[in-house]
């Protein structure tokens, strides 16, 4: 089983273009800073752990910190921990730095960008590439873009090219709440249909899901808690250059 592959839906549900209409409802200049926390379901062994996202936005730069606490246990016995601690900078609409550091069974993983000189400096244990300045974080908060671009895995550092379809209004229902959402589907070039978003009518990922092979893994909010929403917005934004 791929658990770095899993534990990167988090922050690999993707996003295209820049910081996108999840952050910019989600937030406005000024305001407090809002903390979600998701639930995190392992289609075969239940509930593994917890993900936590803290955005702050003043003056134009968005800070948001992900946290990602989890335990794998099968017959009462821990077979998997890791905790990942990430963070992205933004500011007017670009990514322009990120750090994470995770924590795989006492193994721990750095990886560190820069937005520098019209282009992005990636940096991970393996050495320093680069990628389009315009690069964004492969983040849920985001995928509310249709279309393709480039995004890197702030876990991972890798970059991948997506292509994000959908936006489409449906009805779900989290908690006993029945709300209206849109959702987006996003493939990779070697998968598609690789991860959902369900996004309500104020930006917020209120699900995501990763598939991995015959498993998918469920990230679902759980406070603050969702809310009721019979009109999600009605123009599906594209991504930049649609």
């Amino acid at each position: 089983m791929n658990w770095t592959s899993i534990l990167c839906a988090a922050a690999a549900a993707t996003a295209l273009g820049a910081v996108g209409p999840g952050f910019a409802e989600a937030t406005t200049a000024g305001a407090a800073p809002r903390t979600f926390v998701y639930s995190v379901v392992h289609s075969r062994y239940g509930g593994i752990g917890v993900y936590q996202r803290t955005i702050e936005d003043a003056e134009g730069v968005t800070r948001a910190r992900s946290k990602l606490d989890i335990t794998v246990k099968m017959m009462g016995m821990v077979v998997h921990r890791e905790r990942d601690d990430q963070t992205e900078v933004w500011r007017d609409g670009r990514l322009v730095s990120f750090s994470s550091v995770s924590d795989s069974q006492g193994h721990q993983l750095v990886v560190n960008g820069q937005a520098s000189g019209g282009r992005f400096q990636i940096t991970t244990p393996s050495g320093v590439t680069y990628a389009p300045a315009d690069l964004s974080a492969a983040d849920p908060w985001g995928l509310q873009h249709v279309g393709a671009g480039e995004v890197v895995s702030i876990k991972s550092g890798k970059v991948n090219h997506v292509v994000v379809v959908g936006g489409g209004t449906e009805q779900i229902t989290i908690a006993g709440v029945a709300m209206a959402v849109r959702h987006f589907s996003a493939s990779t070039e070697t998968q598609p249909d690789k991860w959902d978003v369900w996004v309500d009518r104020a930006g917020v990922p209120v699900r995501f899901r990763s598939r991995e092979g015959e498993s998918t893994v469920d990230f679902t909010l759980v406070s603050p808690a969702p809310q009721a929403a019979s009109d999600p917005p009605a123009q599906t934004r594209r991504a930049k250059g649609e």
